[in-house]
């Protein structure tokens, strides 16, 4: 059942592109400003952390646990799917990779220092400062965006269920959302909870792409406890995008290569669990 529901939640996200329908995010703002006045949010330990994440996902699991002693499996299906559909990204993905290919084919580079920042989760604003820095920014960002997105989502969600899924949902919007910019925790748990899944998209790129390349710019990076998942991504993407001539560019026709890449590369995922499935 899982697969199935995986598989439905990719195809609306292709369809739609934006779930807003599904992801609002006006409880969770409640959620924390209630923790905030009761004064845990502010405190020094993880116990604030641990409240906000706990609750929700405790609820998750009785009201599942609930609908599955009744026997009402319908329930159980279209919960767990309304879940995995809030767990993915935000945004409308498609409409920002549209205009920043757009900006590459006019060489209007200060459109796309701009739009470029949009793919940035971890600022919101863009660092770069040169066309090379742009192309770097680019690399590790729109990966990290799709990888985001869904592949850990799907990761999460096939491995331990809808919770796993929301866990890592509300670590990302915990950060994202800035509802509390002071406090590491958030980003420390989130790049734990990423460590596995994006080493193995890291691997699943070599494979669709140029793999020996891919190996040799992620080989030193696999167990490195200080590198970002952006960062593993863009060694992983730069890897398997390159041709023997020459390392990949920043333009139109690569940022199509990279969406193309990390599509196939969520064919494969889907695909290698479909037949885990069968296999169990």
């Amino acid at each position: 059942m899982n697969f199935l529901i995986v598989l439905l939640a990719i195809i609306l996200l292709e369809a739609y592109s934006e779930l807003g329908f599904v992801q609002r995010d006006n409880w969770l703002r409640k959620w924390h400003s209630a923790l905030h006045k009761l004064g845990l949010s502010s405190q020094p330990s993880a116990l604030g952390l641990i409240v906000f994440l706990a609750v929700p996902l405790l609820l998750l699991y009785l009201l599942l646990s609930t609908l599955a002693q009744q026997g009402l499996g319908l329930f159980v299906f279209l919960l767990e799917l309304v879940v995995l559909l809030y767990a993915l990204g935000r945004g409308n993905l498609d409409t920002q990779i549209a205009l920043l290919t757009s900006d590459l084919q006019r060489d209007d580079l200060q459109a796309a220092f701009h739009d470029a920042a949009v793919f940035n989760t971890a600022y919101r604003e863009g660092s770069a400062e040169s066309a090379e820095d742009l192309k770097e920014e680019v690399f590790a960002a729109l990966p990290y965006r799709i990888f985001e997105r869904s592949f850990v989502v799907v990761f999460w969600f096939f491995l331990l269920g809808a919770p796993a899924a929301l866990a890592y949902r509300l670590l990302a919007l915990y950060g994202d959302l800035r509802l509390d910019s002071q406090d590491s925790r958030a980003a420390k748990w989130l790049w734990l909870m990423e460590w596995l899944p994006v080493r193995l998209l890291g691997i699943t790129l070599g494979l669709v792409g140029n793999f020996s390349h891919a190996a040799g710019s992620t080989r030193q990076l696999v167990f490195s406890r200080s590198i970002g998942s952006g960062e593993f991504l863009r060694s992983a993407i730069k890897g398997a995008l390159q041709s023997k001539e020459a390392a990949p560019t920043l333009d139109a026709q690569t940022i199509n290569d990279v969406v193309s890449l990390l599509g196939r590369a969520m064919t494969a995922w889907l695909v290698v669990i479909a037949i885990l499935v069968i296999l169990s």
